[in-house]
């Protein structure tokens, strides 16, 4: 699945899974099946150039919500939430909010730093 390979290389962060993971994007695909981002845990960052650190859930549910797969793996990101704004996933830096590249585009990423960084939704 594309969005599982996006994330299979992502920088693994050891942190405890929340109880209820936070879904904050949704990619839906033709055959009526879609997947779920969701932030399983957020902590302040180790890494100075960032704010914080999450891990990241997938779960791909038919078209009747029914779970037909959830990845056993949490995916870890780090999020900076001030300019400039960035999402690091696999080892690379994305612009996001007002230094994306593409503002008009809202990908995983976007979502991802709004959710964590509370930024407002338009």
């Amino acid at each position: 699945m594309y969005v599982q390979s996006l994330l299979a290389g992502a920088l693994i962060t050891t942190t405890a899974a929340a109880a209820e993971p936070m879904v904050f994007h949704t990619a839906y695909f033709p055959d009526a099946t879609a997947v779920n981002l969701s932030v399983a845990d957020k902590t302040l960052s180790a890494d100075g150039s960032y704010d914080f650190d999450v891990m990241i859930r997938l779960t791909e549910v038919d078209a009747a919500g029914a779970v037909i797969y959830e990845d056993s793996v949490s995916h870890g990101a780090r999020v900076r939430c001030s300019a400039p704004a960035k999402v690091l996933v696999g080892g690379l830096d994305y612009a996001v909010g007002a230094t994306s590249v593409s503002p008009d585009i809202i990908s995983w990423k976007e979502d991802l730093w709004r959710t964590v960084c509370g930024a407002p939704v338009s």
